[in-house]
């Protein structure tokens, strides 16, 4: 890792109670150059964020809005840690939030079934980055965490 920074703590509510993660970020400039941003579930209920794309997607949100606002979606990693086991999360960028925002973006029709035409939108990936759309995780499917991922996620906060 190039550069680690220590624990924020971020109070959510979830299910009508107050909970309370931490979260911090890794920063790899190797190819491809990645943003880790893992978030503790410290004080909240057993498994919420692998199991509640609401409560996770809220999360994320907020991170979003206050560190990351510019960094490409493809360059973000979410790692969600619960009582020492990580789960590897990949988000997605919100299209709909996207254009209704009025970021740039083409249209263009499409035939389709039954004489009917949709419309097509195509977006430049350089322009999906966060701040310009909302994090979306409602499809995305944690899966275990890698070994070496592992053992950096378990390191201690440097000092």
């Amino acid at each position: 890792m190039d550069y680690e920074t220590h624990y924020a703590d971020l109070v959510y509510l979830v299910n009508g109670d107050l909970a309370v993660c931490r979260y911090r970020f890794f920063l790899v400039n190797t190819d491809p150059k990645q943003v880790i941003v893992q978030i503790d579930n410290h004080r909240g209920p057993k498994n919420v964020l692998v199991t509640d794309y609401r409560a996770r997607d809220t999360i994320l949100n907020r991170i979003a809005d206050r560190e990351l606002m510019g960094i490409p979606f493809d360059m973000l990693c979410v790692a969600l840690t619960n009582d020492g086991t990580h789960h590897i999360l990949f988000v997605e960028p919100d299209l709909e939030d996207y254009v209704h925002r009025g970021f740039p973006y083409e249209r263009s029709p499409e035939p389709a079934a039954r004489g009917r035409h949709v419309e097509r939108i195509s977006i430049d990936s350089r322009n999906l980055v966060i701040g310009r759309a909302r994090i979306l995780t409602a499809h995305a499917t944690p899966t275990p965490a890698a070994a070496d991922l592992a053992s950096v996620l378990d390191r201690p906060v440097a000092g």
